[in-house]
């Protein structure tokens, strides 16, 4: 598995977490977690909601690990933001 792969099994996994995260705490909801990619520029997503691209990709560079934040915390946090903006629903 090369590191793009890794990379995107990241996101896949962020996804499903999250998904049954907000599974457990809400219930059944219509909208859904998402990653794809056209093997350019990777997406994740909820809903119709664009949250992160890999063309934007404003995660803290930590120098320390030559590796920017992890992607789940720093995803559940834009999510939370932009839920507590729009509609109060937060994980």
């Amino acid at each position: 598995m090369n590191a793009k792969q890794k990379e995107q099994l990241v996101f896949i996994e962020a996804a499903n977490d999250l998904n049954q995260e907000i599974y457990e705490k809400h219930g059944e909801t219509e909208d859904k977690f998402y990653y794809s990619t056209d093997g350019y520029v990777d997406v994740f997503g909820f809903g119709d909601i664009m949250l992160w691209n890999s063309e934007m990709d404003d995660r803290q560079f930590i120098e320390d690990k030559n590796d920017y934040e992890d992607f789940k915390p720093y995803i559940t946090k834009v999510f939370n933001d932009y839920v507590e903006k729009m509609h109060g629903l937060s994980l």
